[in-house]
């Protein structure tokens, strides 16, 4: 949907995907396995994940697609996932993947990540990656999720926007409303100055976000991949931003 003056400040898919596959293939993670809910969303995460991991022809990928169907019913559920692993009773560790994408809802992360814990996917060991679901107090004090990555969008004055936000709103802000006070911002500022469109919507950069406008609808977005440590704690994985 981007086009000239037409701009998109979510963080898409897509977007996620290539922050931590590439940060992943960066640390030179080869062998990829992909969990993902059998819906067009697993669908989109799934294929954006193998056209990057694609680049290098020595990369290994295999992808697993789980209906609500297989969550729900766990006799069928664990040979699905033991298969998929190649899980061995007699092997302490897994060898199969180095790292493993799962893509979904909150309670698709939380339903599987333990069970990977439960044949064998060490997440000290096995990187985890996921998306900016992650980014959730349940799967932050998950253990089988401890040290796995996930992408953010940093808002770089987002503690001073916090104070201005409840104290004036109430409540507590999120990526999404300091994106909508950027634009706020922006566009009045545009329309005080009363400048052109294009030549002032180059290169501006929103005072909370840190989003960077460009007046062909791109818009360049601090993202930063996270680590998830001991209680839940952050932090930022060098060369990722």
């Amino acid at each position: 949907m981007a086009e000239n003056n037409v701009w998109s400040l979510g963080f898409s898919p897509e977007e996620q995907i290539q922050s931590v596959i590439s940060c992943a293939i960066m640390h030179g993670y080869s062998k990829f396995g992909i969990i993902a809910p059998d819906n067009l969303y697993g669908e989109i995460i799934s294929r954006q994940s193998i056209e990057l991991i694609s680049v290098n022809k020595e990369n290994f990928y295999s992808s697993l697609f789980l209906s609500n169907e297989n969550l729900n019913n766990k006799t069928n559920l664990y040979p699905i996932l033991k298969s998929f692993l190649q899980y061995s009773e007699s092997e302490e560790t897994h060898t199969k993947f180095d790292n493993i994408l799962i893509g979904g809802s909150k309670e698709f992360i939380l339903e599987v990540a333990p069970l990977l814990a439960f044949f064998n996917v060490d997440s000290k060991f096995v990187k985890i990656l996921g998306t900016e679901t992650f980014n959730n107090k349940e799967i932050k004090n998950e253990p089988s999720l401890e040290k796995s990555w996930f992408p953010i969008i940093s808002s770089k004055n987002n503690e001073q926007l916090g104070f201005l936000w409840k104290d004036v709103w109430g409540g507590t802000n999120d990526y999404f409303s300091n994106a909508g006070f950027d634009a706020g911002i922006i566009g009045i500022n545009y329309i005080n100055n009363l400048k052109q469109t294009f030549p002032y919507l180059k290169n501006v950069e929103g005072p909370v976000t840190g989003l960077i406008f460009d007046s062909n609808g791109y818009v360049k977005k601090p993202v930063q991949v996270m680590q998830i440590e001991d209680l839940g704690k952050l932090t930022n994985i060098k060369k990722c931003g």
